[in-house]
């Protein structure tokens, strides 16, 4: 497998097509929507994972700075320097340093990036499968395409499907970018919810090429 091409979409981390029947398009569609996925999924309440790691609050936020930043806190929270420390002040920094963790893969990632800034802007996708965020083309173009991944049997099937679908996740990254600076917070749930989508079906072409070789 041509490795520059299983593209990872999180900072490293400190680790038949149905054309008839709408009721059965929307059956394979939540049974894709539930699948497994690598994305961060937490339940927020409140936190700010970018003020945790003293980052603007953008879409856009650089991964150059992040990185330096997650860097540098791991540095300050890490048990060495608190060896000799109360046992209480030593448990309160590997509490920050998780915290620290964690905001890094939300941010890191950026699907699981868009979804938290949904949240701190109070309109998350409470459902994968919100069918009112999706539309109908959508749906039959991704049922289309995992009949396509199913059928393919080699990596030289399979490497213009996932070409094609990071360009389209890429697109998509785009666009939200440019929603989020015009604080077009509709705008972008509906692009976060198709980039969910392309997201899994890259993640699912990745796996299958991973498992056959």
């Amino acid at each position: 497998m041509n490795h520059h091409l299983r593209r990872a979409a999180v900072c490293p981390p400190p680790s038949s097509v149905v054309r008839n029947g709408a009721n059965r398009s929307i059956t394979i569609f939540r049974s894709f929507s539930a699948s497994s996925s690598s994305h961060v999924k937490v339940k927020e309440n409140g936190v700010d994972h970018f003020d945790i790691l003293g980052v603007e609050r953008t879409y856009t936020v650089p991964i150059d700075e992040l990185k330096s930043r997650y860097k540098h806190l791991m540095k300050e929270l890490h048990p060495d320097r608190y060896a000799t420390a109360p046992k209480d002040v030593a448990t309160q920094k590997a509490a920050m340093a998780t915290n620290v963790t964690l905001a890094y893969s939300v941010i890191g990632d950026p699907l699981s990036r868009a979804l938290h800034l949904l949240d701190l802007h109070g309109s998350p996708i409470q459902e994968p499968n919100d069918q009112s965020l999706v539309d109908h083309d959508l749906l039959l173009e991704v049922m289309e395409i995992r009949e396509q991944i199913e059928n393919a049997s080699t990596d030289d099937e399979m490497r213009p499907i996932l070409q094609s679908t990071v360009a389209r996740r890429d697109e998509l990254i785009g666009q939200l970018a440019t929603a989020f600076r015009e604080k077009r917070i509709s705008d972008a749930k509906i692009l976060t919810a198709k980039l969910q989508y392309w997201t899994r079906i890259e993640e699912t072409i990745v796996n299958k090429m991973t498992s056959e070789t």
